[in-house]
């Protein structure tokens, strides 16, 4: 089922270009009164964002998508050069993935996430050790 990620931004069209340049399509725009009502992208299926005009509460909307075998090395690059954004990493996790975390001008954050093909076994052997209804239905 897909779920929906609202951030409320200073500046839609800002935003949205931003955000397409992570990768992600704007699918629809619904018009409102003095611009866009929503925006609504998505980057891979289910990794849906909607932008809505607002002011932001900083820090207040976290998400995790799955890199979908982009390199996250050379889209940090490209992100960074984006004015009012943060990008942290690609950075290990100690749950075997890579990550590269977004921050975009009104301190939303999309966090794309890739595990680390390399250390699969060592993944596998430390997921063994969890407990839980899940546990062994890989």
């Amino acid at each position: 089922m897909p779920m929906f990620a609202t951030f409320q931004v200073r500046d839609i069209a800002a935003t949205t270009a931003f955000y397409e340049a992570a990768g992600f399509v704007a699918l629809a725009t619904i018009p409102g009164e003095n611009g866009p009502a929503v925006v609504h992208l998505r980057r891979m299926k289910y990794q849906d964002l909607l932008l809505v005009p607002g002011e932001p509460i900083p820090g207040s909307t976290t998400v995790s998508f799955s890199a979908g075998g982009e390199d996250l090395a050379t889209l940090a690059s490209t992100l960074r050069a984006f004015p009012g954004v943060t990008i942290t990493g690609p950075a290990d996790t100690v749950w075997y993935t890579s990550d590269v975390t977004i921050t975009d001008p009104d301190s939303n954050r999309v966090i794309l996430t890739a595990p680390r093909l390399a250390e699969l076994d060592q993944a596998k052997q430390w997921a063994a050790t969890f407990e839980g209804d899940w546990a062994g239905k890989q």
